[in-house]
């Protein structure tokens, strides 16, 4: 009986045995830790792969037209199959290295840049902000160059990608422009690049709107302490300026479309003459167009590594000078159709009814009611919001029988917040 007992503990042992290793082959080659063929292209190719079957792994030399179980990774030898790069005599880097080196320069400086323009002091949100943001791009930058393998038309098999292949991935993820030229070779490098992609864009649009919107508020304090502008020159001046209401001036849109022409011009003339990338004038033309546009549809790509390195840059001053085009139509359109309605509009009567509703038809004005004429006049403000305010006022005067004017005291403890 004791024998007995031991030979079914051993067998019970044994299938169990058995049954454990045959999970933890599955789960290896799910995850990636032994060798399964995640890469259709491998298949196509001939290479000995494993393949995950219903009843565990499959052996090696699955050939050409037999479907192969998509995998996770691979563990099989990165592709040797890299781009010639332009080569520095007594330097250890490429040209095209430096330049990726200072492009990833410029995009980590976003945030230092916002802390040196800001004349306020930054918040604890923007601080996180900014660490998040730096954070993000070193360890984005590492795994596109040493964890995550890309397949791509540039290149044949797999491996990660050089700085200037990895600076050109991601000045396509921030301007959306996606040519679909390098793509994560599997699907766990996909799914993790694609919840980074809507992690970049948050982190880098807001960051670059908050730089655009403090960069713009230093311009335009410099520009009105530069104008000489004087107080006296104001107190000669009218409340409103009748003729510039209905005028629209094309400066911006026509300073935005120079901008956005001399950069699509710029790339038409790189594309068409570096060595290497060869394209015709039309194709350079289309090229231009498709990219800055950010439909990107991928016909017409960087080829070269040079060409990849100029194409980050350009990418992002292009897509940028886009942006400034398309806000710059949008206002100048806005303008256009009020300044239709404001011709259309009998500006003499307007300005009559403002009149009075400031001094209720008197042929006097006091400095109140000069001022309530004037925010009528310049600001837009709803005369059914400045009525609500003196209704306002006059309940409390009633409420506090206090005469004409209101104690500071009643207006903390009534109006003040809590």
């Amino acid at each position: 009986f004791g024998s007995s007992h031991v030979w079914l503990s051993a067998t019970c042992e044994l299938r169990a045995m058995k049954q454990t290793c045959r999970v933890l082959l599955v789960l290896a080659a799910l995850w990636g830790c032994a060798p399964v063929g995640g890469h259709e292209g491998m298949a196509r190719r001939g290479h000995d792969v494993y393949a995950v079957g219903a009843k565990g792994v499959l052996g090696v030399g699955e050939q050409h037209g037999q479907p192969l179980s998509t995998g996770w990774t691979s563990t099989g030898p990165d592709s040797t199959d890299y781009n010639e790069e332009t080569h520095i005599r007594g330097s250890p880097y490429t040209a095209e290295q430096l330049f990726a080196g200072c492009w990833c320069l410029m995009l980590a400086s976003a945030p230092l840049l916002l802390a040196a323009l800001a004349e306020k002091e930054l918040t604890r949100a923007h601080m996180l902000e900014s660490v998040t943001l730096i954070a993000w791009f070193g360890s984005v930058l590492f795994l596109f160059t040493w964890v995550l393998k890309f397949q791509s038309s540039h290149w044949t098999g797999t491996r990660p990608l050089t700085l200037p292949e990895a600076v050109y991935l991601l000045s396509q993820i921030l301007t959306t422009v996606g040519y679909g030229d390098i793509t994560p070779a599997f699907p766990r490098g996909q799914v993790w690049v694609g919840f980074n992609v809507i992690l970049a864009l948050c982190l880098y649009g807001s960051i670059i709107c908050e730089v655009i919107g403090v960069v713009g508020e230093r311009l335009a304090k410099a520009f009105s302490e530069n104008s000489g502008l004087t107080c006296a020159r104001q107190q000669n001046q009218p409340l409103k300026d009748w003729r510039a209401e209905l005028e629209v001036t094309y400066t911006p849109l026509l300073q935005s479309a120079g901008s956005f022409v001399g950069t699509a011009f710029i790339g038409v003339l790189f594309w068409h003459y570096y060595p290497g990338e060869g394209k015709t004038w039309l194709q350079a033309v289309y090229m231009s167009v498709i990219t800055l546009s950010t439909v990107g549809f991928g016909a017409f790509n960087a080829t070269t590594e040079g060409g990849k390195v100029f194409g980050a840059f350009w990418m992002l001053v292009g897509v940028a000078t886009l942006g400034a085009l398309i806000s710059a139509f949008i206002q100048t359109m806005m303008e256009e159709k009020k300044a239709e309605k404001r011709r259309s509009t009998d500006i003499k009567a307007e300005f009559q009814e403002f009149m009075f509703r400031a001094c209720g038809g008197a042929e006097t004005m006091d400095k109140a009611q000069f001022l309530k004429f004037g925010l009528l006049l310049t600001k837009g403000v709803d005369p059914a919001a400045l009525r609500s305010i003196e209704v306002r006022f006059d309940h409390l005067i009633k409420q506090s029988g206090a005469g004409k004017t209101l104690r500071r005291t009643t207006l903390v403890d009534i109006e003040g917040p809590l």
